[in-house]
């Protein structure tokens, strides 16, 4: 019987992202799919720059950015295509990369794929699926059955060929009909969204031109989104209203007759899927029971107004990646896991609430509604916009540490730095599969005890100063980091591996404080410095 550190259940993007995070991290991991290739289709067609960082970590950003469509506006447009509101995608993000890209998926997704063939530590069971789980002790015992395709059948069914693995934790990343959720029992909160729309998707044959390039359509006839999707496709979706059919609308004449509405037609574009979509939003209770976790759409769904659906089940993967690391190097406790949770499932809530909300003015259906909500825009109004999320709770600084309680739990910053010559953005000197602690002043590790540098680099960590003279480990090219750093009063911070802000000093000789709190939070297990080996962290992730 084979045995691993991490079974991944699903091959979606959630899935193959964890599988890449496992195999950069070397973590044995095997991924587990009843089917046997991607799904070469587009589902979720965009993502912000916390997840191009996502991907800039794995090595697979420049595939995605190549056939990426950077967006720098939304627009709302009311029946007539009057402009009722605007908003602009066109800002710099923090991580370094435009706020928000409209992509194709199969391209990461092939990228990704990629890099699982040649992830030494990671195996692929590509045509099985998860019969049971049975959890002791010490991990998971997976009885997994063979599939295979019935003519007939849409998706594959199961054989009697079954096969026995074992794995310290589960990741169940199996969608929103997960049958591991079932098997757990875990029942979904419904936020009481649930909307047919016909989604469909299409090839460009050539250039054409359209009222506006993003956004939506408020039409309480039919409301409408309009969505490019990279460089050579695009998207639209349409609301099903009362009286209608999915079965009417996957009709392919029905959806060249809504085309012909955009003054799109056969010579424009080539159709590559019709389907009848049933957006909702709903949320796991529990995101875990033992030693087996869900994640992605598995956890939570999201409607699309926002689209962070599958933003947010990347993030999931991102957090499991870097704990189970610790814990599989004995450095934390099984019990760090419970920070996942603690940590996930309000930040994905609070994106499903913005979601909603953003979804409401768009799809308004009631023309009266309608015509007052077109005149409000008219004399200036504008819908309330929303904070977006942070983490909240799990491994932050505590005030006690005197860390700007606004800043914990945002996203860190990533600028472009110099370094040898050579200029790029700071994690392709730094990868974020460790800690980092960063100062515009000197080098953090100047003001530590040897205790704290001792365990700091069993970890995991970078010591880095930024800065402009001659004794920075980077340049700051662009004074970035000296603008952050002023803006925010403080000299130093301490970036998690997911690119969050644990915290911050405003002094950089209090940095010692925060670095204690940090060592406190990561569950350490008692021996931390005798359970280390002779390979060193550097050595593991630079082998992938």
């Amino acid at each position: 019987m084979k045995n691993y550190d991490l079974a991944i259940i699903g091959r979606g993007p959630v899935g193959l992202a964890l599988a890449a995070l496992a195999g950069q991290l070397q973590l044995k991991a095997v991924v587990i799919e009843k089917h046997r290739d991607l799904y070469a289709l587009p589902r979720a067609g965009h993502v912000d720059h916390e997840i191009v960082r996502l991907f800039q970590s794995l090595g697979v950003a420049d595939a995605m950015l190549a056939d990426s469509y950077p967006t720098t506006e939304y627009v709302w447009v009311n029946a007539q295509r009057e402009l009722l509101l605007e908003f602009d995608w066109g800002a710099k993000g923090i991580s370094g990369y435009n706020s928000d890209y409209m992509q194709f998926q199969p391209v990461f997704e092939t990228a990704l794929g990629d890099k699982l063939s040649s992830a030494e530590t990671v195996d692929q069971m590509l045509g099985w699926e998860a019969r049971s789980l049975t959890e002791d002790a010490d991990g998971v015992e997976l009885q997994l059955a063979r599939t295979k395709m019935v003519p007939g059948q849409v998706r594959p069914v199961a054989t009697d060929e079954i096969e026995t693995i074992r794995a310290r934790f589960v990741v169940a990343a199996d969608g929103a009909n997960s049958s591991v959720r079932r098997m757990l029992e875990i029942e979904r909160d419904d936020f009481g969204f649930n909307e047919k729309w016909l989604v469909v998707d299409a090839r460009k044959k050539r250039d054409f031109s359209l009222d506006f390039d993003c956004g939506q359509i408020c039409d309480p006839k039919r409301p409408v989104t309009v969505l490019p999707l990279g460089k050579r496709h695009r998207r639209w979706e349409w609301a099903l209203m009362p009286g209608e059919t999915a079965a009417d609308l996957e009709k392919p004449e029905a959806a060249w007759k809504l085309l012909a509405e955009q003054n799109v037609f056969p010579d424009d574009v080539e159709i590559i899927r019709q389907l009848v979509y049933t957006f909702e939003a709903r949320h796991a209770q529990q995101w875990s029971k033992g030693r087996i976790f869900l994640a992605g759409d598995a956890a939570h769904t999201t409607p699309p107004f926002m689209g962070q659906g599958m933003c947010s089940g990347l993030r999931d993967a991102k957090n499991l990646a870097w704990k189970m690391d610790l814990i599989v190097r004995g450095i934390s406790e099984p019990s760090l896991l419970d920070t996942y949770e603690q940590e996930r499932s309000p930040h994905t809530r609070d994106w499903t609430i913005i979601s909603l909300e953003a979804g409401k003015v768009p799809c308004t259906l009631d023309p009266e509604e309608a015509r007052l909500r077109d005149e409000k825009f008219r004399d200036g109004w504008m819908p309330p916009m929303p904070d977006f999320p942070k983490l909240v709770d799990g491994i932050l600084a505590s005030p006690a540490t005197g860390s700007p309680a606004y800043l914990n739990g945002t996203l860190g910053l990533q600028a472009s730095v110099k370094r040898d010559g050579r200029v790029a953005l700071f994690d392709d000197f730094f990868p974020s599969t460790r800690f980092v602690l960063v100062s515009t002043v000197a080098n953090p590790a100047c003001v530590l005890s040897r205790d704290q540098i001792d365990k700091l680099e069993a970890i995991g960590v970078w010591f880095v100063h930024v800065g402009t003279g001659p004794n920075a480990d980077v340049q700051d090219v662009d004074g970035t980091y000296a603008a952050y750093f002023r803006d925010n009063h403080i000299e130093a911070v301490v970036h998690r591996p997911d690119f969050y802000v644990f915290g911050a000093s405003e002094k950089l000789g209090d940095l010692g404080a925060l670095v204690d709190d940090l060592l406190n939070q990561l569950h350490l297990t008692t021996d931390l410095r005798a359970r280390q080996t002779g390979t060193t962290h550097e050595d593991r992730t630079n082998a992938y």
